[in-house]
């Protein structure tokens, strides 16, 4: 489920407060206030001339403030900001699954990948198994494997689907957040929307991405003789041939693909925030 909250886009205003100051009668001087200060009469420019135009044995008009007499006390409060009712707090909509589209393609790349390895085996292209040790170099050398084509395939993922997802949901958001106590309803539905084409675009972009890294892990080990089964079973077991063995062993290269380009990402991503930090 694509939940979006209002808060979560606009972040919490409720600390926020509005002052006001205004110089009121000395009357007022108990007036709940959170500061006060008395403010004595200043000459101003037009009082100051008047003044060296009357000559000092002449007395002021009734009711005149003379210089240092009080005329009032500045009151200054505060509260809270009275926020007008949004459209809306909260907006869902159902989770949008991988296209059908990409669940196609993922498993025609993989049998492509199968054919491919059939192909080298048919013809005898394909190589000898290797032999390993043990388990675990054998398995050292797959994660070694699911790195590299991890890396060959990390140029070719601006190409996979679900790159637009990404700035349709920032552009729904940039507009709910402009429109702010403005935004609607459908403001903030349209912003969960986004979400979740964002999510099904992840979700189609990882088949595609198993689809190719599975495609590419098979053929590439049929063609250097790695292959999961005959390794761990030893060099005497022969059950399945080893196109399907290569197989096997694609689909399991192929789908440590994606825990390795998300550590790696974040490993990067961390890596770069650090260098730019000042």
């Amino acid at each position: 489920m694509a939940l979006v909250r209002r808060t979560n886009v606009l972040g919490p205003n409720s600390n926020r407060v509005v002052a006001t100051a205004a110089v009121a009668p000395a009357a007022q001087a108990d007036a709940p206030a959170i500061g006060r200060a008395h403010v004595p009469f200043q000459q101003g420019p037009s009082n100051r001339s008047a003044s060296a135009e009357t000559p000092e044995t002449e007395t002021p008009a009734p009711g005149a403030a003379a210089p240092g007499d009080e005329v009032g006390i500045a009151i200054a409060s505060a509260g809270p900001v009275v926020e007008p009712t949004p459209g809306g707090e909260a907006a869902a909509v159902p989770p949008q699954p991988a296209s059908v589209l990409s669940l196609v393609s993922a498993f025609a790349l993989v049998a492509a990948g199968g054919a491919g390895s059939w192909a080298l085996w048919h013809y005898n292209i394909n190589a000898q198994a290797i032999r390993l040790p043990d388990a675990t170099t054998f398995f050292a050398v797959l994660f070694a494997f699911a790195t590299a084509v991890e890396r060959v395939l990390e140029p070719f993922a601006r190409f996979l689907p679900g790159k637009h997802a990404r700035g349709e949901l920032e552009a729904a958001v940039a507009n709910l957040a402009n429109k702010y106590h403005d935004a609607t309803l459908d403001d903030l539905i349209q912003v969960a929307h986004a979400k979740s084409m964002l999510e099904k675009g992840r979700a189609s972009r990882g088949l595609v991405s198993w689809g190719i890294a599975t495609a590419v892990a098979t053929v590439a080990s049929s063609a250097g003789g790695l292959y999961l089964l005959h390794s761990i079973a030893g060099e005497n077991w022969n059950g399945i041939p080893v196109w399907i063995d290569a197989i096997v062993t694609g689909i399991v290269v192929g789908s440590g693909t994606k825990p390795l380009h998300d550590v790696i990402s974040k490993v990067q991503k961390n890596k770069e925030k650090s260098e730019d930090t000042p």
